[in-house]
């Protein structure tokens, strides 16, 4: 064979191998499924607060799995999986919760991604509207789908597209939201402020950020300055954050960035004075919280401020749900300076007594307490307690 015939064959078979390579890679790409959508990319710019949860993470840790396992209820209609006929919550694996710097008071806006069935969150959301006695109304909001009471205007949409996210918010924040998903407006991971906080507390299953705006830094000056603390390093706060990172131990990292170095240093050694005055305090080491207090290490480094403290699962797990107990005893209770207002009385007919008086216990003796009274320890006396007021 030739030289000039032998390279020519060589040359084409590099050609066809390569090309078929080429074309191996181009179906591949084609084949592979789209990148599933990340609830940050649905937080519009210019946030305030931000805060995210890796579900998955989150289920699989025993502090918190028992929260997320619970089944939900819609208030007046029963358990969601009962109305809906699914768990919306079931296969999702992230949420984003973001309140803007701007806007309306009580803008908040919320993004879950992961598994979404799109149809029949709609139609759950239409029932849930029709079974309060709304009007349902279902329109397009550029790629998503949006469900919103027609006769409750203002009191927030539920939208949603096929592969998610599920947007949760109202009126021109939902908007903002669906312009984000959609690429037509910034995201906040265009943020360089919110970036540099969530650097500095790093990653976790649960973390929030917060960035002050100028103006509200400017108003935060006004504020410290007439309630005489204008020289306050609170004043130099740019922006700050929280991560919880779970796996044996619990850890959580909080981090404060300032304008400058001083105020910092000034701010750490404020909140090192009172982590050790709340520590020593009877009613925080009532529920649990003074050795985690004493335990919390407070370092300045430049313009930061981190504060990080470690917890054994178990004692993560028991911390959460004292606290979780304390708030579901938090009941409206009778204070002694405040008698509970009288039932409103039907008018008395002529010629007769007032109801109000006739029911009147006499003179010294003790009216029972109202069936909704809180009864706390100091009110109670009796055997049981010994008689301690």
């Amino acid at each position: 064979m030739q030289t000039r015939t032998r390279d020519g064959l060589v040359l084409l078979l590099a050609g066809v191998l390569l090309g078929g390579g080429l074309a191996w890679l181009v179906g591949r790409r084609q084949e592979s499924p789209p990148a599933a959508p990340r609830a940050l990319d649905a937080v519009p710019a210019g946030a305030l607060l931000v805060a995210t949860l890796d579900l998955p993470a989150l289920r699989a840790s025993p502090a918190f799995a028992s929260f997320l396992r619970e089944e939900r209820e819609i208030p007046g209609l029963g358990k969601v999986r009962d109305v809906c006929g699914f768990d919306p919550m079931a296969g999702l694996t992230e949420v984003a919760i973001a309140i803007p710097a701007a806007g309306d008071p009580g803008d908040f806006g919320l993004v879950a991604a992961g598994a979404v069935q799109d149809e029949a969150l709609l139609a759950c959301a239409s029932k849930v509207i029709e079974a309060r006695g709304g009007q349902p109304v279902v329109a397009a909001l550029g790629s998503f789908r949006a469900v919103r009471d027609a006769s409750a205007e203002g009191r927030g949409e539920i939208a949603v597209r096929p592969g998610g996210p599920i947007l949760l918010g109202g009126g021109a924040y939902l908007r903002a939201m669906v312009d984000a998903a959609d690429g037509r407006a910034a995201a906040v991971g265009a943020s360089a402020a919110h970036d540099a906080i969530a650097r500095a507390v790093g990653e976790g299953a649960a973390r929030v950020t917060v960035v002050l705006t100028p103006e509200q830094r400017a108003e935060l000056g006004r504020e410290l300055a007439l309630s005489g603390a204008g020289r306050s390093p609170a004043a130099s706060l740019v922006s700050g954050g929280a991560t919880v990172a779970l796996g044996p131990e619990i850890a959580v990292h909080g981090a404060v960035l300032c304008d400058a170095e001083a105020p910092c240093a000034e701010l750490g050694a404020q909140l090192s004075a009172a982590r050790d005055a709340r520590a020593g305090d009877l009613a925080t080491r009532l529920i649990g919280l003074g050795g985690v207090l004493e335990r919390i290490a407070i370092a300045v480094e430049g313009k930061a401020l981190h504060a990080r403290v470690r917890l054994s699962a178990e004692e993560a797990g028991a911390l959460v749900d004292r606290l979780a107990s304390l708030r579901g005893l938090r009941q409206p209770s009778l204070s002694p300076r405040e008698p509970p207002a009288p039932a409103p009385q039907p008018p008395a007919l002529e010629g007769t007594a007032p109801r109000g008086d006739a029911a009147a216990p006499p003179r010294g003796d003790a009216a029972a307490p109202p069936p909704d009274a809180v009864i706390t320890p100091r009110q109670r006396t009796g055997p049981d307690d010994g008689g301690a007021r």
